[in-house]
C-alpha cells in the first residue's frame, strides 16, 4: 500500500515539474517541497533526466536566495550542476559551483566531474582544464571520470596535444585509463590528423588491459581514413568481428571512406553489400562515400545506380550524395546527367551547393558546351548560390572554347571576380592567357602576363 502511495506521489510530483516554466519553478515546487531535502533531490533528478537545467538553475538559485528554508545538500548540487551538463549550459553549471562555498559546501571530486563535464558538453575545453587543474589546490584528487571528462573536453575542441599530454599524465597520477579515457585521445588524434598517434594508443588498449568499444574502433579506423591508410582501416574493421565488437553505421561509413578515397571501389561497394548480411542499416553517409569510389574510379554509370538504388533501402540522398554523383558525371564527360541531376536534387528539395554548380560547369566545360556552362553561372545569384574561384575558373575554362570572341568573354569573367572580391589564382590568368593566345589577342596576353607577375602568381 505505501509502495503504491509512493509510486503516485512521485508521479504527482513529476506532472508539476513538467508544468512549471523557469519563472514559475520557484513560486510553485518551493511551497510543495516544504522543508523536504528528499523532495528536493527528486525534484532535481526529474529536472536531470529530463534535460531540463535551466529549471534546476532557477530553482537552486532560489533556494540560495534565502527565502525559502529548504535545506540544499551536495547531493542536490550534484544533481543541479549535472543538469546544467546534460542542457549544455555551462555557465550555469559554472555559477552553481561557484555558488557552493557561500552555502558552506566543498566540492568534492563528483562535483568537480560535473562541472568539468558541463564545460566539456559546452565546447569549453580551457574551462574544463582550468576546472581540472583546480582540483589538487581543493584538496579533491582527480580520478578516472575527471581524466576522461578533461580530455573529451580537448578532443571536442580539436587540442590533440592537450588530450594526448594529459592521457600520459595518468599513470603519475595513479589513475589507470578506461575504455572511455582511450576512446576520447583517440578521437583527439583522429581529429588532429594524427593517425600514428591515434593507432599507437589503440594497440596500446590491451596491454593496458582496457577492451577496446565500437567507440575506440570508429575513432581509430576513422583516423587512419584521414591519414590515406586504406588497407589499415580495413584490417582494424576486420578484427572487430574476432574481438566480438559489433560494427554500426559509424564503422561501415568510416572504412567505406577509407576505400573510397583511396579508389578502392570494389572495396567500398563490397562493405555497403555487406552491411546487408550484418543488419546494420546504410546510412545517407555510407552510400555517399561509396558513390565517391565510383566518382574516383570513372564509373559514373555505377554511380548512378547506387543512387538510384537509395530509396529501395529506405534511405535519402542528401548534397553530398548528389555532388559525387555529378562529379562522377563530370569526370565521365556526361554533361547532360550532370544538368539533370541539378534539376532532380530541386525536386527532391535538396538546395544544390556551389561544389554541385562548379561540377556541372565542368561538366559542360570538358564536353565544349559552354552556352550551358554560362548560363549555370548566370543562374547562380537567384538561387542564392556565391560564386567561387573554383566557379569562375571552370566558367572561363569553358567559354575559352567559344570561338573568336571567347577572348572578350573570358576577360569579362576575370574582371567579374575582382568585382566579387575574389583574387584569381594561377588558373585564371592560365586559361586568360591561353585564350587571348589563341584569338591572336597579344597586347591582352602581355598585360595580363605583367598582372600575374605583379600578384606574385606563378604560372601553369
Amino acid at each position: 500500500m505505501k509502495r503504491v502511495q509512493r509510486r503516485k506521489a512521485e508521479e504527482g510530483l513529476r506532472k508539476l515539474c513538467e508544468t512549471v516554466s523557469e519563472r514559475t519553478v520557484a513560486a510553485v515546487l518551493l511551497p510543495e517541497l516544504g522543508r523536504s531535502a528528499e523532495k528536493l533531490q527528486k525534484v532535481l533528478t526529474i529536472f536531470l533526466h529530463q534535460k531540463r537545467g535551466a529549471l534546476a538553475f532557477a530553482l537552486l538559485e532560489a533556494l540560495r536566495s534565502g527565502q525559502f528554508r529548504v535545506p540544499v545538500s551536495l547531493a542536490n548540487y550534484t544533481a543541479g550542476i549535472s543538469a546544467c551538463a546534460r542542457s549544455k549550459l555551462w555557465q550555469h553549471a559554472l555559477k552553481l559551483f561557484e555558488a557552493m562555498p557561500k552555502a558552506k559546501l566543498k566540492p568534492d571530486v563528483i562535483i568537480y566531474n560535473a562541472t568539468i563535464s558541463a564545460c566539456e558538453k559546452g565546447g569549453q575545453w580551457q574551462q574544463a582544464l582550468a576546472m581540472f587543474h583546480a582540483m589538487p589546490l581543493a584538496m579533491s584528487r582527480p580520478d578516472v571520470y575527471s581524466f576522461s571528462a578533461a580530455i573529451s573536453a580537448c578532443e571536442k575542441g580539436w587540442q590533440w596535444q592537450q588530450a594526448l599530454l594529459m592521457f600520459h599524465t595518468m599513470p603519475e597520477a595513479i589513475v589507470q585509463p578506461n575504455v572511455f579515457s582511450c576512446s576520447a585521445t583517440i578521437s583527439a588524434c583522429e581529429k588532429g590528423g594524427e593517425w600514428q598517434q591515434a593507432l599507437k594508443l589503440f594497440m596500446a588498449m590491451p596491454k593496458a588491459k582496457v577492451q577496446p568499444n565500437v567507440i575506440c574502433y570508429n575513432a581509430a579506423i576513422s583516423a587512419c581514413e584521414k591519414g590515406g591508410q586504406w588497407q589499415q582501416a580495413l584490417k582494424l574493421f576486420e578484427a572487430m568481428a574476432n574481438a566480438k565488437v559489433q560494427a554500426n553505421d559509424v564503422s561501415y561509413s568510416a572504412v567505406i571512406t577509407s576505400c573510397a578515397k583511396q579508389g578502392q571501389w570494389w572495396q567500398a561497394v563490397s562493405l555497403l553489400e555487406a552491411m546487408d548480411q550484418a543488419k546494420v542499416q546504410p546510412s545517407v553517409f555510407c552510400y555517399s562515400a561509396a558513390i565517391t569510389s565510383f566518382e574516383k574510379s570513372g564509373q559514373w554509370q555505377k554511380a548512378l545506380r547506387l543512387l538510384e538504388a537509395m530509396p529501395k533501402a529506405t534511405v535519402r540522398p542528401d548534397v553530398v550524395t548528389y555532388n559525387a554523383c555529378i562529379s562522377a558525371c563530370e569526370k565521365g564527360d556526361q554533361w547532360q546527367e550532370a544538368l539533370a541531376l541539378l534539376q532532380v536534387m530541386r525536386g527532391a528539395r535538396i538546395e544544390p551547393k556551389v561544389i554541385s554548380y562548379n561540377a556541372a560547369i565542368s561538366a559542360c566545360q570538358k564536353s565544349g558546351q559552354w552556352q550551358k556552362a554560362l548560363v549555370l553561372f548566370d543562374s547562380m545569384p537567384q538561387n542564392q548560390i556565391h560564386r567561387n574561384v573554383i566557379t569562375y575558373n571552370a566558367t572561363m575554362s569553358a567559354c575559352s572554347k567559344r570561338g573568336e570572341s571567347a577572348w572578350m568573354q573570358v576577360l569579362k569573367l576575370l574582371e567579374g571576380m575582382r568585382f566579387a572580391n575574389l583574387q584569381p589564382d594561377s588558373i585564371s590568368y592560365s586559361v586568360s592567357i591561353k585564350t587571348c593566345e589563341t584569338t591572336k589577342r597579344w597586347h591582352e596576353a602581355l598585360t595580363l602576363y605583367r598582372a600575374m607577375l605583379e600578384a606574385k602568381i606563378e604560372w601553369r
